[in-house]
């Protein structure tokens, strides 16, 4: 009973071109982020796992958010991937 009640993981469906992400492989899957400026502050924006792709009207990508337990843990990995220009970031999670 409690397999039927549990919590299917919501899928983000981005336009498939993730081209622009940088990507850190932990163990076998694939966490997508992107990296920018603003006001000349670095900032980083983790936008989750790569999950596959969904044929629609478009292809699109879907990416499984991050669970909140798991967001400092990978906010680490992440800031220790970056580039020296990136470095001192501020990690945001969608």
């Amino acid at each position: 009973m409690e397999s039927a009640l549990a919590e299917s993981t919501r899928l983000i469906e981005y336009p498939a071109d993730l081209s622009g992400c940088d990507v850190v492989g932990i163990g076998d899957r694939q966490l997508l982020y992107l990296c920018s400026h603003g006001n000349s502050r670095p900032f980083v924006v983790v936008l989750g796992f790569f999950s596959g792709q969904k044929e629609d009207i478009i292809t699109k990508d879907l990416i499984e958010p991050i669970p909140e337990e798991s967001k400092h843990q990978l906010s680490e990995i992440v800031a220790n991937t970056l580039s020296d220009k990136h470095q001192g970031a501020q990690i945001f999670f969608l």
